[in-house]
């Protein structure tokens, strides 16, 4: 059954024109989706067309909300194509540009680091990935540059763009659920297997059942940002915070840009301590953990419970509702 074709990406001429291109080639009608219009519903246009039309190109705008946008009208249904410049993709995903530089306060679009962050999420939840000006980059660095947005979405077909028609012509993988095509998903599912890698790319697995000190973990993002264990590119999972216990947080890592923040109370079905993701350049596994594991509490600290953890240092953004309402629940 044809689906809708959903074009993303970060360079907005680049995506723009491709989208143009694929839908004269397919003859299909070209709709463009921005954030303005995202009012009552985030969707797409719906992918069952009338009798006799074909389901629509859709231009996914910079700033769209691509999980809602993807996901209102079923993620199966939807071929979400991700398009790549080659010549400045690592500095995309390395950008700590905000997506728009109007954002009210509290719009994540204007958070540092969101450009970076949609580079990432188009990569995560695209089912084929496509790069255009490619000819004249190096055959070494395309090389790395494949392979590092295989190992972001393992399961994405990933083509150098000689025309629409041949870029969408091999059949695509639709099943999973779009939030599950993350390479960081698959690797804490155990079933990481990048399409194509490279000796200079590796996705690593951190796993430590300690809260970490929130101080001394600053400290280490600041070395891991300084290079301590490689080029860290992408890293995302669930962590916890011994000066905020009882609640489990959402790391999420882009280039130089940070975010913890909470999901809820933590009831222990997500696991115990840190389960974390890393996937970057000319990586070290032992320096990343030994980065890392300084960060989790000794024994003296884990003895003295969450009494003792509530007056460590803790430097990072606070969450006072979240940590109100995990109190409330417990009074």
């Amino acid at each position: 059954m044809p689906r809708t074709i959903a074009i993303m990406g970060v360079c907005a001429p680049e995506r723009r024109a491709y989208a143009e291109r694929t839908a004269i080639a397919l003859e299909r009608p070209l709709h463009l989706l921005r954030f303005a219009d995202l009012r009552s519903s985030h969707a797409l246009p719906h992918p069952r067309p009338r009798a006799g039309d074909d389901p629509a190109v859709v231009d996914l705008g910079s700033d769209v909300d691509l999980i809602h946008s993807l996901g209102a009208r079923g993620g199966a249904e939807v071929d979400a194509v991700c398009v790549v410049d080659a010549r400045h993709m690592i500095g995309d995903l390395l950008d700590d540009a905000p997506l728009t530089a109007s954002a009210r306060v509290g719009d994540p679009r204007g958070d540092v680091g969101a450009r970076a962050r949609q580079a990432a999420l188009a990569l995560e939840l695209a089912t084929r990935v496509v790069w255009i000006n490619w000819e004249a980059v190096p055959t070494a660095a395309l090389a790395v540059q494949m392979s590092l947005a295989s190992h972001l979405n393992p399961a994405a077909i990933v083509r150098l763009s000689r025309d629409p028609v041949s870029d969408l012509r091999s059949e695509a993988r639709h099943g999973d659920e779009i939030l599950e095509r993350a390479g960081w998903v698959h690797a804490l599912n155990g079933g990481h297997d990048p399409y194509m890698r490279d000796n200079r790319v590796a996705t690593l697995r951190y796993d430590q059942v300690r809260p970490f000190h929130a101080g001394r973990l600053s400290t280490a993002l600041d070395q891991l940002d300084d290079g301590a264990a490689g080029r860290l590119v992408r890293s995302a999972g669930f962590c916890r915070l011994a000066s905020r216990p009882g609640i489990l947080a959402r790391w999420e890592h882009v280039g130089s840009a940070m975010w913890i923040e909470p999901i809820g109370a933590d009831d222990g079905r997500m696991g115990l301590g840190q389960e974390l993701v890393f996937t970057g350049l000319d990586m070290s596994a032992p320096r990343l953990a030994h980065v890392l594991d300084r960060a989790a509490l000794t024994d003296d600290e884990l003895a003295a419970g969450p009494a003792t953890w509530a007056t460590f240092d803790d430097p990072l953004p606070a969450w006072p509702a979240t940590e109100a309402s995990v109190q409330d629940a417990g009074d």
